[in-house]
């Protein structure tokens, strides 16, 4: 059941255009989750600011891209899981992170692991963390401003896979190469 409106440039509201013209421009397309979120030009101006913002942090583009993955498995956002298993493969994650995730099974690289089992620690216990888990996250290799980074990206996908949810958002054919469902086991 789709409870937003996918809207075209003409049908969404003018303080939309500009960010829709920008994933345009950089996609080739208006993706169907920036259609949905032009609902709202503030929240649609607000995940895209928070999205850009994670680009200032230490984390690496493909690290940033696992923490959005993990984020949208986390939170089971079929769109989100399927357009950033494609994004972090163009930013450089190998396949067996990238379906580690995907499939809910451990990532060997222990620095990326780290960033995964934090980052899914984060969203399980609604930031409620141990000591203990912090720790193993420094010990991986990460600082103690990543941890705050690590909220950026949790709040920005937190933003689309909610909407998604509300929204039922249709995956685009750009992203059915990775299309994913929950419980799912991705293609090897």
């Amino acid at each position: 059941m789709h409870h937003l409106t996918l809207h075209t440039r003409n049908s969404a509201p003018a303080g939309a255009h500009p960010i829709m013209d920008a994933y345009a421009q950089r996609f080739g397309f208006v993706p169907n989750l920036v259609a949905a979120m032009a609902e709202s030009p503030a929240a649609l101006k607000g995940y895209a600011q928070t999205y850009l913002l994670l680009g200032e942090t230490d984390f690496t583009p493909a690290e940033q891209q696992l923490i959005f993955l993990t984020v949208s498995r986390t939170n089971g956002c079929t769109y989100c899981v399927a357009a950033h298993s494609m994004a972090g493969k163009m930013m450089g994650l190998d396949d067996e992170t990238i379906n580690a995730v995907r499939d809910g099974r451990p990532v060997l690289d222990p620095k990326l692991a780290g960033i995964v089992e934090f980052t899914t620690k984060m969203v399980e216990k609604r930031g409620h963390v141990s000591a203990l888990d912090i720790e193993t996250f420094l010990t991986a290799g990460h600082s103690k401003a990543q941890i705050l980074e690590i909220l950026l990206g949790i709040a920005t996908k937190t933003i689309s896979n909610y909407m998604n949810h509300i929204a039922a958002t249709p995956l685009d054919d750009a992203f059915a190469a990775t299309a994913w469902e929950p419980g799912a086991i991705a293609a090897q």
